[in-house]
């Protein structure tokens, strides 16, 4: 089966794919990412049911965690979410641009802005943490000049020392800024350093210390329409105890509890499955290197099968010797030392043609009655390489084309 063949399978037969759904390129490559809006939609809504069906941002940031900024923020605001969390004022480009997202969506950007952003967050109409004087200062002059009104968030540092204004600092500040024309400070937030960690010591230290603010703020006459601090660690363990009135899910909208600490981890299932396909074919002898660095040598007579996928499409380098893959129900290593554009497998005896699929990410049916089904998920990959899911979704280049279906 050629690539162009495998294609043609699958729009046709596996998946009820349409033509519409393929970037250009495809199918030129045949190393994709499958991105399942239903499943996202299904995450969203078990994440908003733990948290007792409060308001939710769901953060989009870095590419939607490499799924897509502009269809996954499509599934998600039709779910109904509040509003779009990202890191950058450019991310919210595509939101803004893209008919698909209504241009009154609110956007919030999470990262505190600098002051010379104040044109840009006017031209798009975003949302913008509240955390220093003079970007409040710069913000509501040009908010004038150009007859916006932006909505801010005032962002506490509560323990993370990452962004935001002290907690004593609060008060001071909110009454600084109260007059100034064109902005509205309509939300309050924080940032939980330890939410993920069966040790609740210090997130309760800084859930406190943030109620208390609220509660000198309100007791000052301030008030908040958006009160908001759980990530995706807090939602699935904080028993709502800090969901207050917004949420702001990240990585578990993905498919991924953010820890293994979780007594009682949200079910979730993973959005993104990464497939590729045969290239090449080689019957080798027993003592023949594989791949650069001789790091591999056949211990047996066996086939080698070339996948064009590499380091340069987030197939992490240092994955070498540790990979496996799925092809036809069972699992097969990957050896020799990873390609920046390539890899190779050892498949044993295994009778696969040229062209046939090969998934690195995702499940598929076993081809052993005892066993009915096998997967591989980015928390595999991350434990191999001793980092988090997150780097792995992130990692998966943009020269993995995304292809959006509905299970």
């Amino acid at each position: 089966m050629t690539s162009v063949d495998l294609v043609r399978n699958l729009i046709n037969h596996d998946m009820n794919y349409t033509t519409h759904d393929y970037p250009k390129e495809y199918p030129l490559r045949t190393t994709v990412a499958e991105i399942d809006l239903a499943v996202l939609r299904a995450n969203f809504r078990a994440i908003r049911a733990r948290a007792g069906n409060v308001e939710a941002m769901p953060v989009v940031k870095a590419d939607a965690y490499g799924h897509g900024i502009v269809p996954c923020a499509e599934a998600l605001m039709q779910e109904g979410a509040t509003m779009l969390g990202v890191a950058f004022a450019a991310e919210a480009e595509p939101l803004r641009t893209d008919m698909r997202i209504p241009y009154e969506t609110p956007i919030a950007v999470v990262t505190p802005p600098f002051p010379h952003g104040a044109a840009e967050y006017c031209r798009l109409n975003l949302e913008f943490c509240a955390a220093s004087l003079e970007t409040m200062r710069v913000f509501s002059a040009e908010a004038a000049r150009t007859g916006r009104t932006l909505n801010a968030h005032l962002t506490i540092d509560t323990g993370m020392h990452r962004d935001g204004i002290q907690p004593h600092e609060a008060l001071e500040f909110m009454r600084s800024v109260e007059h100034l024309p064109n902005l509205t400070i309509h939300g309050i937030c924080t940032h939980f350093a330890t939410s993920d960690e069966a040790d609740k010591s210090y997130f309760q230290f800084q859930l406190q210390r943030f109620r208390d603010t609220i509660q000198t703020l309100r007791d000052a006459g301030f008030d908040f329409r958006y009160i908001h601090a759980a990530n995706s660690g807090a939602i699935a363990d904080a028993r709502n105890e800090a969901t207050f009135t917004l949420i702001r899910p990240g990585i578990a909208l993905y498919g991924y509890n953010p820890s293994h600490e979780f007594s009682s981890p949200l079910d979730l299932k993973p959005v993104m499955a990464l497939k590729t396909s045969i290239i090449s074919l080689r019957r080798l002898a027993a003592g023949e290197p594989v791949s650069y660095g001789r790091r591999y040598t056949t211990l047996r007579e066996t086939t080698i099968a070339t996948i064009p996928i590499g380091y340069a499409d987030g197939l992490r380098r240092n994955l070498t010797e540790k990979l496996r893959v799925m092809i036809g129900g069972q699992y097969f290593p990957v050896v020799g030392t990873i390609c920046m554009d390539q890899c190779m497998v050892d498949i044993g005896d295994a009778p696969f043609s040229v062209g046939e699929m090969v998934q690195l990410l995702g499940s598929q049916k076993s081809a052993f009655a005892e066993i009915e089904e096998i997967h591989i998920d980015a928390d595999d990959w991350a434990q191999q390489l001793r980092t988090i899911p997150y780097e792995i979704l992130t990692g998966i280049t943009a020269r993995v084309p995304r292809i959006y279906f509905t299970s």
